[in-house]
């Protein structure tokens, strides 16, 4: 897919797939520096930085957030001009790295990801950001690729509510069966990238292989978006409140 195809595909169905988005050289120094930071700096986080399916166990650890604050190799690679300039082209205006997010669904205990939007979780005025995701492993139906709704992005933001779902603690409330009728399933190769609206529905099912399901993202607000510290507050507050009730401070 050539970059105006791409951005074609983003405006109409507020995602799009490009294939071997980054090199197969690339891809290892990636996944050499994911398995550097979390074997040297994850045992320094706070436990709200560091997601587990279950606690405490090094093989199931599903989340990390904010890495790009934490280790100037990720900021570095989040803030290319390749991906600056591509979300800019995306968004249409001049954007500012959100974060960077590592995502995993280890074998056989991944649990389901809830379908939810990400601007319902960003709380900006105007909702305009995008998330580029990279395939770390193959992914599939088997250990949870993203499904997506196309055109959701052009309809609003739908009401959550809480899903008690470490890391992804809100879920869309009315979800059913006609956004599951012309869904797309991201499969994807190592090195494919995704990226998407924020507000697309997405979701993922469990992970029932033997398989990792790893992914890195990168998030990107438009400059001119601005968060509404109102309705973050509330958001913020349901978290805590989630966190609380699984033990994590």
């Amino acid at each position: 897919m050539n970059r105006k195809d791409f951005i074609e595909s983003f405006y109409q169905d507020g995602f799009a797939h490009v294939r071997s988005c980054i090199t197969q050289g690339e891809h290892r120094e990636l996944s050499r520096q994911i398995e550097r930071y979390k074997r040297e700096t994850v045992p320094k986080l706070k436990p709200t930085e560091v997601f587990y399916e279950i606690c405490g166990q090094p093989n199931e650890l599903k989340q990390l957030q904010r890495m790009d604050q934490h280790d100037e190799w990720f900021s570095k690679f989040a803030l290319q001009s390749r991906w600056l300039e591509l979300a800019e082209s995306m968004l249409r205006h001049r954007v500012v790295l959100s974060g960077v997010e590592w995502f995993n669904k280890p074998p056989k205990t991944g649990k389901p990801t809830p379908p939810h939007q990400d601007g319902y979780y960003f709380c900006l005025k105007p909702d305009e950001a995008v998330t580029f995701w990279f395939a770390i492993d193959r992914v599939d139906e088997k250990n949870g690729c993203l499904h997506y709704t196309p055109g959701s992005h052009l309809r609003g933001v739908r009401p959550h509510g809480t899903s008690r779902i470490l890391g992804f603690s809100q879920a869309i409330l009315d979800f059913d069966h006609e956004d599951h009728a012309n869904e797309w399933l991201a499969k994807m190769e190592p090195g494919d990238m995704v990226s998407h609206h924020s507000r697309t529905i997405h979701w993922a099912d469990g992970n029932s292989s033997k398989r990792t399901r790893q992914s890195l993202a990168l998030v990107f607000f438009s400059e001119n978006a601005q968060r509404d510290e109102e309705a973050f507050g509330r958001y913020q507050d349901s978290v805590n409140r989630q966190h609380g009730e699984m033990g994590i401070s």
